[in-house]
This record gives structure tokens, C-alpha cells and sequence, in this order.
């Protein structure tokens, strides 16, 4: 496998054909959400949009117009201040500079052909005096929620999108085995964390979607499943989680396996075999149809989210998403957890493609303690 897997192109997709087809999705789902243009600001649903590559920061961005799609004109604007990862389809007249003054921001968005014309203008996120920038920009236009047609034009893959999220999972199996062999007495988490980032780096995917990668869980006492690594020591027969993730052209991919420090005991074996049972169990029910409270377990805290440029929606958990259904062509992360005092916790996670029929499990990588 390349050490540049990640920042290489598959000769076998199109990507330019993907973006294109991925706009055709979201003017479908504008029109059948009565939307006559969308103002996004979310990184997944920008670069959906556009496919422009984006600068990587390790905080979170406030909202703001980082995208702006009307459906008048079929066209998609992007605020960049360069060339660099805007796709050759989005021209020079299709970006809109930053600006630091919302004052002389809304010119320069106002002045986008058929903007100002809308009447219906969906948003991804909103701000205290969101409202009134609508109205400068598109005077007496409503203001709608822009979820439910994001949802629509995101949620089913197309095949194309499928095999790229197979490549982030190749990337994180990759490091996956790297992290399991560092996992040794004496190890820190932070150093599994540290192995984790070089390996992800080596295959040319640098941005890690997380850092909560690994957790030592521990023999005595409340056994839970922390999500910051520490400089906690590894000791001998201590079961350590391992959950990476990775990026493959803006598309995340990722499993969790769970592994002992030296040789696992008979008691830490039993607890896998309850989890892996408990997961292909909710695997199986990952149909077309079902309901999040279908994808829930007696046997295992569960937790499904979907994925594609990013995590995405559905989040069912057992406490959340009961009511979310489950759709032909969703790719969807399935981690199982469970837990014992005295032996410590076992995560096990995979990604599942929904088709007709049985589900497709995308993960290839054993779920052996050893």
C-alpha cells in the first residue's frame, strides 16, 4: 500500500463525475424542500457542495456563510481567497472573498446572480442576527431549516462514494496495526495516540477525524470508556481499545478493535465474544426500513452514526435516534461496548453499508484479542 494512499487520486473514480452528481443531489432535494438557495457553513456540507479542499484547523469554526448554492442559476459559490483545492468547475466569478466586517461581507454575497431574487433561503447553522443578514442579502426571503434537504442529497451514497470511504477504512486499518503494536506494558496511551498520528500521516492523511483513539480500561473498580488519552501506564492483561479513523478525500472512514497487553484471560475473552456477538446482532438488523430502536442491544451499549464526508446523520444511541429510519444506501458506523468489573471493557466497531438485502460489512480487520 502506497505511504501516499490518501492524498492520491483512484484512478478507477471520477471525481469531477462525484461532484457533479453529488450537486444534481442537492438540487433535487432544494427543489423538493421548496429551497431557492442554501447558505452552508458546515465543513461536510461545503465540501459536498463544492469539493473544494478546505484548510484544517484543530478547533471548531463559528458559523458563517462558507458556501452559497441558488438554484436559479445551478451554480454553487465558495468564500476562498485562492485557487488552491477549488475544483476547475467553480470559476473565478463563483468566489467571494473574506471579509472580517460582516458590513462589507453582505455586498459581496448580495451581489451573487439570483440571490437576491429567492424566497426561500435554507441555512445549516444560524447566529444571533442571522435573520437580519438574510434579509440584506435576499429581501423578504423566509428563512428555512436546511436539514431535512441536506439530509436527503447526503444520506444515500453512490457507489463511488462507498469505495472512497473504503479507502479511509484501509488507511485506519493501517494504523490500526501499527497501534496494536505498540501496545505493550509499560506503553502510554498518549504514545499509542502518538503512533496513531504517524501512521495516519505516513498515508498521507495528516488530519485525524478524532484524537479519542485509545482508552486503557481498567482491571478494578467502574470500568468506562474515556475518550482523552492520558499518560496513564499500560500494565500486563489490561485491555486497551483501539478506535481509529481516517480521511480519504474528505471522506472518513474507520473500526475499533480491542486488545490485550500480553495475553488476554479467559474472562477478558469471554467479554469479546459478548460483544462481537452483540454487534454482528445489531449488524444484521442494519436493514432498509428498520428504525433506530431496532439497532439497540440488552447485550451492549451501542451507538451507530452515519458516515461520508465526516460523520453524518443518524446518531442513535440508547438514549437518542429511536425514531430515525434506516434507508437503502446509508453507510453507518456500528461500535459495541461492553464492560466488566474486574476485567475491564471490549469496544468493537465496523462500518456497515445498507443495501437490499444483508448488510455489508466494509471492515476486513479480525477482532482477536491477541
Amino acid at each position: 500500500m502506497s505511504t501516499l494512499l490518501a492524498t492520491q487520486e483512484p484512478a478507477s473514480i471520477d471525481l469531477a463525475g462525484l461532484r457533479a452528481e453529488r450537486r444534481r443531489r442537492l438540487f433535487e432535494a432544494m427543489a423538493d424542500h421548496g429551497l431557492d438557495a442554501l447558505l452552508l457553513g458546515r465543513p461536510g456540507n461545503v465540501n459536498f457542495a463544492v469539493g473544494a479542499r478546505q484548510l484544517w484547523t484543530a478547533g471548531a469554526r463559528p458559523p458563517g456563510p462558507g458556501c452559497v448554492v441558488v438554484a436559479a442559476t445551478g451554480k454553487v459559490h465558495l468564500l476562498s481567497v485562492w485557487d488552491e483545492g477549488v475544483p476547475p468547475e467553480v470559476g473565478h466569478d463563483q468566489l467571494f472573498g473574506l471579509k472580517w466586517n460582516p458590513a462589507n461581507l453582505i455586498p459581496s454575497i448580495a451581489a451573487i446572480p439570483g440571490l437576491a431574487a429567492a424566497k426561500r433561503v435554507g441555512s445549516d447553522s444560524y447566529t444571533p442576527g442571522f435573520e437580519q443578514f438574510v434579509a440584506a442579502i435576499a429581501p423578504g426571503a423566509e428563512l428555512a431549516d436546511a436539514t431535512g434537504a441536506l439530509r436527503q442529497a447526503r444520506q444515500p451514497k453512490a457507489p463511488d462514494e462507498v469505495v472512497l470511504i473504503e479507502h479511509a477504512i484501509a488507511v485506519a486499518e493501517a494504523a490500526l496495526s501499527a497501534m496494536q503494536d505498540a501496545v505493550e506494558p509499560g506503553a502510554r496511551e498518549r504514545d499509542i495516540l502518538r503512533t496513531y498520528l504517524a501512521a495516519i500521516s505516513r498515508m498521507g492523511s495528516p488530519q485525524p477525524p478524532t484524537e479519542g483513539v485509545v482508552c486503557a480500561t481498567p482491571r478494578s473498580g467502574p470500568v468506562t470508556l474515556r475518550r482523552i488519552p492520558s499518560e496513564r501506564l499500560l500494565g500486563p492483561g489490561q485491555l486497551v481499545t483501539l478506535n481509529p479513523s481516517a480521511l480519504y478525500a474528505g471522506y472518513e472512514g474507520g473500526l475499533g478493535r480491542t486488545v490485550a497487553v500480553d495475553h488476554p484471560s479467559p474472562a477478558a475473552a469471554r467479554l469479546l465474544s459478548r460483544c462481537r456477538a452483540a454487534l454482528d446482532a445489531v449488524i444484521d438488523r442494519c436493514r432498509a426500513g428498520a428504525r433506530g430502536a431496532d439497532l439497540r442491544s440488552s447485550d451492549a451499549e451501542v451507538l451507530v452514526v452515519g458516515l461520508g464526508l465526516g460523520a453524518e446523520p443518524p446518531v442513535i444511541s440508547d438514549r437518542a435516534g429511536g425514531d430515525e429510519p434506516i434507508a437503502a444506501g446509508m453507510v453507518l458506523s456500528v461500535q459495541a461496548w461492553v464492560a466488566e468489573e474486574g476485567v475491564g471493557g471490549v469496544l468493537l466497531r465496523d462500518a456497515v453499508h445498507v443495501v437490499d438485502g444483508t448488510p455489508r460489512v466494509l471492515s476486513r480487520y479480525g477482532s482477536e484479542l491477541g
